[in-house]
């Protein structure tokens, strides 16, 4: 068991230290930049993101408070933060390791680098604007309804909860720690994302056609896209507004843009904008690096005893509440 666990500790190590020192603080933090002629081409001409892409990240959605309107780190700071997060990572390991198979154990989360920046988040506060007053009711009245009000039937579970949803793929794309792969495939007219928690697929035209009727409303919106010289911009609207994105309503309008910056990574950056849920519209940024690996397949039911169980649970306790026998 020791010898298990000194190799495991030093291919942690190692794979940890790669991992956090493949990222550098300015290596992406200007938009103003000019596209490099190394920059991988399609053989129609644009630039070409086909391929599996990780956005796995130590840097936070939003900006520690304490941090004021500091937008970037030095690379000094950047380097004392990777070695804090590698030490952490180490001391993460369970003794004993059997406690490895318990899911989602931080062991067998997939933090990434830092991407220079204090937040995802851009903007002078790198934080989430107020949610709206109405936004504010509805997550409300979420949170304050009972806990047995949620397992009357599957359908009250949560989307993620019933493989129907899950936040990883969006659109839009968020940087999680958990399944962070996304592959991209490329024709002349259109982009398909593949993502690999759920298997989600999202296939977006460019042949310039409008949006959808705005009578039909879909889990993940209608994106169109369309190039922007040497950056894909992609438009999606038409949301059903049924566990939206952050809570947000079929109002939401989201605007992708993807660069590439060079052989190994891509800047992608999405801009929300949905008046009935946050005080104004905001833009997060974070990088996509280039990945050897293949998606697998997310069997997200497979043994999944989950909903049955809680449904089961919240009946007994219905019966202990009731002075029902003893609930089973």
């Amino acid at each position: 068991m020791q010898i298990q666990s000194t190799i495991l500790r030093g291919v942690l190590t190692v794979s940890v230290v790669v991992v956090l020192s493949s990222g550098g603080p300015g290596a992406l933090q200007s938009q103003g930049r000019t596209q490099d002629e190394a920059v991988p081409r399609t053989p129609w001409g644009t630039p070409d993101f086909r391929g599996v892409w990780t956005n796995a990240t130590l840097t936070p959605l939003e900006r520690k408070p304490e941090l004021g309107n500091k937008e970037f780190y030095t690379a000094a700071e950047v380097d004392e933060l990777q070695r804090v997060a590698v030490r952490q990572r180490i001391e993460a390991i369970p003794e004993p390791e059997d406690r490895l198979a318990v899911e989602f154990s931080d062991i067998w989360m997939e933090a990434g680098p830092l991407s220079g920046r204090t937040s995802l988040v851009i903007g002078p506060t790198g934080r989430i604007p107020s949610l709206t007053l109405a936004a504010e009711e509805r997550k409300a009245a979420g949170r304050n309804a009972p806990l047995t009000k949620w397992a009357d039937s599957h359908e009250d579970r949560g989307w993620s909860e019933r493989c129907l949803r899950l936040v990883t793929g969006g659109p839009p794309m968020m940087a999680f720690p958990f399944l962070p792969f996304h592959q991209i495939f490329q024709t002349p007219n259109h982009v398909v994302f593949l993502h690999e928690e759920n298997h989600e697929i999202r296939i977006i035209s460019l042949d310039g056609w409008p949006h959808v009727s705005r009578g039909i409303r879909l889990w993940r919106g209608d994106s169109r896209g369309y190039w922007d010289g040497d950056t894909l911009v992609v438009e999606t609207e038409n949301f059903n507004g049924i566990g939206g994105f952050m809570g947000s309503g079929a109002g939401l309008q989201l605007t992708e843009r993807l660069s590439r910056v060079d052989a190994e990574t891509v800047l992608y950056e999405f801009t929300v904008a949905d008046p009935e849920t946050w005080t104004e519209s905001w833009t997060a940024q974070m990088p996509l690096r280039a990945s050897p690996k293949q998606l697998y397949e997310h069997a997200c039911h497979e043994g999944n005893y989950s909903l049955s169980l809680v449904l089961t649970g919240a009946r007994a306790q219905e019966r202990t509440e009731k002075g029902i026998g003893d609930g089973r």
